[in-house]
């Protein structure tokens, strides 16, 4: 398995983790009061514009350091032949948010669910912001 392989299925193994962290319990993790849903909703929305855009330096501008190191610019080429297999983008139906923490680092975060219709499929986008508002996690499928 290539170096980018493995770095690409620990960054996506991370975000599933906390994304089932934040999913798995009967009502939704509450977000925390250090962010605001609206402006995280914007942003996850945003993340979806430069992922339609493929705006590779734009993402990268968002990203914590991790995720620079993890998406290197294969697996941005593989992201978007994936999402240019649905189409022409049609529309976010729906944007919703959740809290979570990372138990090992105690650190809390905002997960964004966001389902995206295109002409052919619809993708859901899973992404998961810092405090500091970067870019922690991106997991679509």
């Amino acid at each position: 398995m290539k170096k980018s392989s493995i770095k690409l299925l620990t960054v996506f193994l991370l975000v599933t983790i906390l994304s089932a962290i934040s999913l798995s319990a009967c009502t939704a993790p509450e977000l925390s009061a250090d962010y605001n849903e609206v402006e995280v909703k914007t942003a996850a929305e945003n993340v979806v514009t430069l992922l339609n855009a493929q705006d590779s330096e734009g993402l990268r501008a968002l990203f914590t350091e991790q995720m620079n190191v993890a998406i290197t610019d294969d697996v941005f080429v593989q992201i978007y032949a994936a999402i240019e297999g649905g189409g022409t983008f049609d529309t976010i139906e729906s944007v919703n948010v959740v809290g979570s923490t990372d138990k090992s680092t105690a650190e809390e975060f905002a997960t964004s669910v966001v389902t995206v219709k295109y002409e052919n499929k619809s993708f859901t986008y899973t992404i998961t912001f810092n405090k500091q508002m970067q870019l922690a996690g991106l997991y679509y499928k």
